[in-house]
């Protein structure tokens, strides 16, 4: 009976011994599971004491912690258990909200324990601003794009320390790749562009071009230019549009700043350019030195605005005219050129008639036909912010959210569904994506091989918040109608705009 129970005893000892030694098996890393095993003790006591040190250096004999591993994600380091929701504030603009789902449906298929509440709308301002004017941080969205009904409202919001910096983003390398950092993928004047007072507020994950978009079929019908190359030529087919009884240029009086912003306020840069001046001009305009509105190049823009207003060349009524109606008056024939982004393929294409060949131009400045022409690039309207009085986790996984958005994948969606500018500087390496491309924005690739051009932001180097400012923004505005309906000399109207905004650029100047 004592020979059987110490046989028993020896199988058993002999068993757990095994079993250790196949535990250790399992915790070793790369057929190091013998060392493992031998140490298991040291790397079980450092893990579970919480000693990182103790746990590494167990490591480094063989061993690592399954277990530990997989209650986080490898590439960040962030728990797989606990749930995360993240509410999102999301701008619906003319880019729609497809994309948006899509790279949701990717994230969340990737990180299951993370999911998303997303509010959606085309005024996304009317729900945002109440939410931060309440106070309430844990009603408030996680991440968001910054729309606000104000100039300067964003970055009152980052000196009042309400926003999350998002600068840790420009180190980490991009999903899917293996050296390629964001940083590395993005332009300098988009870089620049996301800063204030030294902290990125947000990234820009995608951004537009802006300037006068038509069908190609119809220039092709009428043997209209396609491809001005100088202001002469560019007036020249104004008039032969005209004299077949369509409005050469719309634009939706109700947002005139379409016509400005997109179409004729790149012509100070190009005529700066033409006399060598561009690097003073642009330094003047970054920084608000010395005058901005009655600058030579910028009468001269106002000027050709107020002649071909006299010239009929606008639409009759257009102060009454939405962008979608505006845009629709190109759809129609009814108008040859509209003044708008990139998008506009997107927004329009359920009413984009069988046939319609989307076509851009912009604006050359000179006669130079060798001149170099601006294009209106925005950089910042794709973009989240993530506020800052929300949990540590919240913020992690809103920020691994966003350097999500710059997979090839999501960027080729970015493309194709919403019809957006890709953010990486890399997307045109390869061919098949330029082929998702949508047919607006492909047209302005299409432009960009025939013409010298200069992609430019309006971006300045510190906003206006001063009453003055909005002031002689609003007397700058109620004008473009009048201007460019012939009946309003812009001048005297420029002069009283400066001496305001020349104040406001007095007080906000940084000290």
């Amino acid at each position: 009976m004592k020979k059987s129970m110490t046989l028993l005893m020896a199988v058993i000892m002999v068993v757990t011994l095994l079993a250790g030694c196949s535990g250790g098996n399992k915790a070793g890393n790369d057929g190091k599971g013998g060392n493992a095993g031998n140490n298991g003790n040291t790397a079980d006591q450092g893990n579970k004491s919480g000693n990182k040190n103790a746990g590494a250096n167990a490591g480094t004999e063989g061993k690592t912690n399954n277990a530990a591993k997989d209650e986080v994600y490898p590439e960040n380091g962030l728990s797989k258990s606990e749930k995360v929701t993240l509410k999102v504030g999301f701008w619906e603009n003319g880019g729609g909200r497809s994309w948006m789902d899509t790279a949701v449906k990717k994230f969340t298929e990737k990180y299951p324990n993370v999911s998303f509440d997303i509010t959606s709308t085309p005024t996304l301002e009317t729900i945002l601003e109440p939410m931060i004017a309440a106070g309430d941080d844990e009603e408030m969205f996680d991440l968001f794009f910054p729309r606000f009904t104000a100039a300067g409202q964003g970055e009152k919001l980052i000196e009042a320390g309400k926003i999350e910096p998002q600068d840790d983003l420009w180190d980490r390398v991009l999903p899917d790749e293996t050296d390629k950092t964001l940083r590395s993928v993005i332009s300098d004047d988009m870089f620049e562009a996301v800063k204030f007072k030294g902290m990125t507020s947000r990234v820009p994950v995608g951004g537009y071009t802006a300037g006068l978009f038509f069908d190609q079929n119809l220039f092709d019908k009428h043997g209209w230019n396609k491809n001005p190359s100088t202001w002469d030529e560019f007036v020249a087919l104004l008039g032969d549009i005209k004299s077949k009884d369509i409005i050469p240029i719309t634009f939706p009086g109700v947002y005139a700043g379409y016509l400005t912003n997109y179409t004729f306020d790149l012509l100070p840069f190009g005529l700066a350019q033409g006399e060598g001046k561009f690097d003073a001009y642009l330094d003047n305009f970054r920084n608000y030195n010395g005058p901005q509105l009655t600058t030579d190049y910028s009468k001269e823009e106002w000027n050709r605005l107020y002649d071909l207003g006299k010239k009929g060349y606008f639409p009759q009524g257009v102060a009454a005219l939405n962008h979608t109606q505006s845009q629709m008056q190109v759809l129609q024939h009814k108008a040859a050129l509209v003044s708008t982004g990139d998008w506009v393929g997107n927004e329009m294409k359920n009413s984009t008639p069988e046939g319609f060949k989307w076509g851009f131009m912009a604006i050359p400045a000179t006669n130079d036909k060798n001149q170099t022409i601006f294009i209106n690039s925005g950089v910042t309207d794709i973009g989240f912010s993530i506020w800052k009085n929300k949990p540590e986790n919240v913020k992690k996984w809103a920020k691994e959210f966003i350097l999500s958005l710059y997979s090839f994948e999501i960027q080729e969606i970015l493309a194709s569904e919403a019809g957006a500018f890709p953010a990486r500087l890399d997307f045109g390496d390869d061919p098949a994506r330029i082929a998702k491309l949508q047919p607006a924005p492909a047209a302005v690739m299409e432009y960009a091989t025939k013409h010298d051009v200069k992609y430019i932001s309006f971006r300045r180097n510190f906003s206006l918040m001063s009453p003055e400012s909005a002031q002689s923004s609003k007397l700058v505005s109620e004008m473009i109608t009048a201007v460019a309906s012939g009946k309003k000399d812009p001048l005297p109207v420029l002069e009283e705009a400066e001496k305001l905004l020349q104040k406001s650029v007095e007080k906000d100047r940084p000290k």
